[in-house]
């Protein structure tokens, strides 16, 4: 499983003159690297803050006097081969799309309407319990399908980000499948007691309020924890930021200082 590594700033190994560099085999202008604020890293990649490209073989690449690099490979390809994370993706990927296929026919099984529609017992309430897993199901998809571009790509990015944000969308989306599950076992005991005494149970006193109040206290929750989530991450740890600037020597240059 591939682990995320410290690299250092280096210096241009010298070549065969003062304006000549030799990394890799290959030869590069000094001056035009210079020129464009090209940084050589430690791990076999050089960068400008704006562009990142590999020169460990079979990536070397090519350097024009305008700054060009040909036939060269972004520092964010899928180079590297299928890790364990990728397989293990894989595998629970196509476990939950299996999972995806048998909450569809749940659905279908459990949630169409026999009786007439009434306003106290509405066919939707026993759905949501599979709308959420369903969104479950999906999250936990796509998670496990970016984790093999989480093995395969040389520096972190975009999939690392992605399979972090759907793993974490499965745990609160997988508490509201919970609470709909709960809650829509309770409204069937209550609809076996309705059905024998159709006045054995008020809707108008404080059981019934309880009931009405508490499926709001939890999706506030249930938002909060979503929308805080995000905020938080963005703004504490800016892991989207401190991904995709990987190449920038500042920070290069902070992480050594802590």
């Amino acid at each position: 499983m591939a682990t995320l590594q410290k690299r250092d700033l280096l210096s241009f190994p010298p070549g065969d003159n003062s304006t000549d560099t030799l990394i890799e085999g290959a030869h590069f202008n000094i001056t035009t690297l210079k020129q464009w604020n090209y940084t050589y890293y430690s791990n076999g990649t050089i960068s400008n803050g704006s562009l990142c490209f590999l020169l460990f073989k079979p990536h070397t690449p090519t350097l024009l006097e305008n700054g060009t690099f040909l036939r060269s490979d972004s520092c964010y390809s899928p180079v590297n081969p299928i890790g364990s994370r990728a397989i293990l993706g894989l595998v629970f990927a196509c476990l939950f799309a299996l999972s995806i296929m048998f909450t569809l026919i749940n659905l279908r099984k459990h949630g169409r309407r026999f009786l007439p529609a009434e306003k106290r017992f509405r066919a939707v309430g026993r759905r949501w319990q599979w709308y959420w897993m369903l969104a479950v199901g999906t999250c936990a998809l796509i998670s496990g399908i970016t984790n093999v571009d989480v093995d395969r790509y040389y520096l972190p990015e975009l999939p690392l980000v992605l399979s972090n944000f759907f793993w974490f969308m499965m745990l609160p989306t997988t508490m509201a499948a919970i609470w709909e599950s709960v809650r829509h076992w309770g409204s069937w005991l209550e609809r076996q007691s309705v059905d024998l005494s159709p006045f054995s149970l008020r809707q108008d006193d404080r059981r019934s309020r309880v009931e009405s109040l508490l499926p709001l206290a939890f999706y506030l929750c249930f938002w909060m924890v979503w929308f805080l989530h995000i905020f938080l991450r963005h703004l504490l740890m800016g892991t989207r930021t401190f991904l995709w600037l990987f190449h920038v020597p500042g920070q290069v240059l902070r992480n050594n200082a802590i």
